[in-house]
């Protein structure tokens, strides 16, 4: 997402597609319903008193994701803030959270098919002008992370936590099922819209483009950050006890370890960027920067990031920001202190 925001392109943000266009969005979305399993249990979910309490939690992280996503927006930087749509994600999720795995496929499956037809329909309809229903539309359907047409990433994300991370089977699951979707989906994109009689048939329009919300987007790149995840979960926690991991696995860990450094200060790392782009935004702003300016801002952004994240590690705490939600989502459960 940085790269996307700081690479210098001609045009702008839109203009021309990098491959870091798009496709880190719907690993996010894939990770945050990984991160839903973990938080309520992975293939062990909370037990039927404490679910309540669960999605309540979730509940206001998402309503503090939406608030922060929203002040975000009002700065100068020239980036699609993907907070507050994040946060609307999650609402949608809540109902969703402790479905039987069978059942969270399914809706899973159905939302891909139905969502973007739905997203369609609704265009060619006209998107409504008033409120609230015009900013429902947008967060739903026709902005730049429609959250109910990525609800299959984030069930995706959700399903293999709760059928088990640490499993063989699981990451392979993760990264065949992965990377076939991705072939269907760029495939499709790349293919259908060059068979003779395609506009007859209607499939002249697919596109796999980054925010295009398609059927085939969501496979193409949510497959690719399913096989993604399989793969570094392989790389980062191999099966096998420390004592008898193979070299190879150990190399692979200290050569990504910037890369889990920075993951764990996610959230920090981003509202930090985005805060960073807005004060720089007169040199060019999100997608306009200039040559040496723009790699050099990537790379500081990038070492910032990993040094928080190794500095948040060897003092034993999370990101300042991943702590603060996570105290403001426990804050009406802590018991009240009453005077002696």
């Amino acid at each position: 997402m940085i790269a996307a925001h700081t690479v210098p392109r001609s045009g702008g943000l839109g203009a021309t597609e990098l491959v870091v266009d798009g496709r880190p969005s719907l690993l996010f979305a894939l990770v945050a319903g990984v991160s839903l399993g973990l938080m309520t249990g992975q293939d062990a979910p909370s037990p039927a008193g404490e679910r309540s309490e669960r999605q309540l939690r979730l509940l206001i992280r998402a309503l503090a994701l939406v608030l922060a996503g929203v002040l975000l927006w009002l700065l100068p930087h020239g980036i699609a803030v993907i907070l507050d749509y994040y946060g609307v994600m999650f609402l949608l999720m809540v109902p969703l959270l402790f479905l039987p795995r069978l059942a969270l496929a399914a809706v899973g499956a159905a939302v891909l098919v139905i969502g973007p037809a739905l997203r369609d329909a609704v265009e060619r309809a006209g998107v409504p002008e008033q409120e609230p229903a015009a900013t429902a539309v947008e967060y739903l359907l026709t902005g730049w992370y429609p959250a109910l047409l990525w609800v299959p990433v984030l069930a995706a994300g959700l399903l293999a936590a709760r059928s088990g991370l640490g499993r063989r089977r699981v990451r392979l699951a993760l990264v065949l099922g992965g990377a076939s979707a991705s072939i269907v989906g760029y495939g499709a994109a790349m293919l259908l819209p060059q068979i003779t009689g395609g506009a007859s048939l209607g499939i002249e329009e697919i596109t796999a483009e980054a925010h295009s919300g398609t059927i085939a987007e969501l496979l193409g790149s949510g497959g690719l950050a399913a096989a993604a995840l399989g793969l570094l979960l392989v790389l980062l926690d191999p099966a096998t006890p420390e004592s008898q991991a193979a070299a190879a696995p150990r190399t692979a860990r200290l050569v990504l370890e910037p890369l889990r450094a920075l993951g764990r200060v996610a959230l920090t790392v981003y509202v930090g960027h985005v805060l960073v782009v807005a004060a720089l935004a007169p040199l060019g702003g999100a997608g306009r920067f200039e040559g040496a300016v723009g790699w050099g801002i990537l790379i500081v952004l990038s070492v910032a990031g990993v040094a928080v994240g190794l500095a948040c590690e060897a003092l034993g705490r999370r990101g300042p920001l991943e702590a603060a939600l996570s105290g403001l989502s426990v804050l009406p459960f802590r018991p009240a202190r009453v005077r002696d």
